[in-house]
């Protein structure tokens, strides 16, 4: 599919719940941060609309169905997401900085 197209972006509830937490746990620290983290997360999701191929696949030698894509933004956050047809699914915000391989466990 020509990614010239433009794309429905859908937040999971999961992810909305994970950017909420990342985000209070920022605003402990100074709220400035929280603010930006939200920002930066919106336009990363809001970049998918147009160019969702863009980022690389996320791969592990234990899971070998390559269904997942990241966006790293806001420096070390990790938007997880997959395409189906015009549909991106936003499944996971992460800290990169922590480990995730549990996500890639079948």
């Amino acid at each position: 599919m020509p990614e010239h197209e433009a794309y429905q972006v859908v937040i999971s509830k999961r992810a909305a719940k994970q950017l909420v937490e990342h985000a209070a746990f920022a605003a402990k620290l100074d709220e400035k941060l929280a603010h930006k983290l939200v920002s930066d997360f919106r336009q990363a999701a809001a970049s998918l609309e147009r160019f969702p191929f863009r980022n690389p696949v996320l791969r592990s030698e234990v899971f070998t169905v390559e269904k997942y894509r990241k966006l790293v933004f806001d420096k070390y956050r990790i938007l997880l997401y997959q395409v189906k047809d015009q549909v991106v699914y936003v499944e996971y915000v992460i800290d990169g900085r922590q480990d995730y391989q549990w996500l890639l466990t079948p």
